[in-house]
């Protein structure tokens, strides 16, 4: 095969391969510009090899790509508790290889669709899954109980720091209940509404920092906004 025709095929590897690079860069994913270039380069490369071999079957070094990149983006793949971070840079990755794989068999054209499939997808697509999501967090919360048992001496403190944080943050309070445990201690129970559980851990830290807070637990679960309750909270 010519050189010209290698220089020609690898070039448009580049370019193609660097727009979405590009675009992991910026979205400042796992992977960046330098790895999206490399996994296409070489499965350029590879495949572009086997042209030079006699009796070759291009078929088996196509599928040992893909078979390679499948650990590759493996290994960018992060489980964060029930969390799981990294999917669609893995799937980015796959997608990379295959135009290179593409481009090393003369598929410019098709290469180039595929190239601009995938900007679609992680572009455009992404802004429409963020509206989804905003969509469905209108309508769900985390409520959240928290109980705070604490000295007699304090309780007004808690409660009034409780209120100004609540009321900073744009959480809403559904309730606080109150019981005595003895004659020095109550038990406060408080009922919160919040899109952002983070902001709760934050509040559980400044109450706990109160000397006389003797202990302090908290538990969420899934609530309902319906259609004519305020919505009016911290998304």
């Amino acid at each position: 095969m010519e050189l010209s025709e290698f220089i020609i095929r690898i070039s448009v590897c580049l370019l193609l391969s660097i727009l979405i690079g590009i675009e992991r860069q910026y979205r400042n994913g796992t992977v960046g510009l330098r790895t999206n270039v490399l996994v296409a380069i070489g499965s350029f490369m590879f495949n572009y090899a086997t042209y030079g071999f006699v009796g070759h079957d291009q078929s088996r070094i196509a599928s040992s790509i893909v078979s390679g990149i499948g650990f590759l983006g493996a290994g960018v793949i992060i489980h964060d508790g029930k969390d799981i971070k990294g999917l669609n840079t893995a799937s980015t990755l796959w997608c990379v290889a295959a135009i290179g794989l593409l481009t090393s068999t003369g598929m410019l054209i098709e290469a180039s669709i595929g190239t601009g499939f995938v900007l679609i997808s992680n572009i455009f697509l992404r802004l429409i899954s963020f509206f989804i999501m905003d969509r469905v967090k209108k309508y769900y919360r985390q409520k959240c109980t928290i109980d705070i048992t604490c000295s007699k001496n304090i309780e007004m403190v808690v409660r009034n720091s409780f209120s100004e944080y609540v009321e900073k943050n744009g959480l809403r309070l559904l309730s606080m209940d109150k019981s005595n445990i003895s004659n020095d201690s109550v038990k406060l129970v408080a009922v919160v509404i919040t899109s952002r559980v983070n902001k709760i851990d934050i509040l559980i830290k400044n109450i706990s920092a109160e000397p006389e807070v003797s202990s302090i637990s908290w538990d969420h679960s899934k609530y309902y906004v319906s259609d004519n309750e305020d919505d009016s909270l911290d998304a």
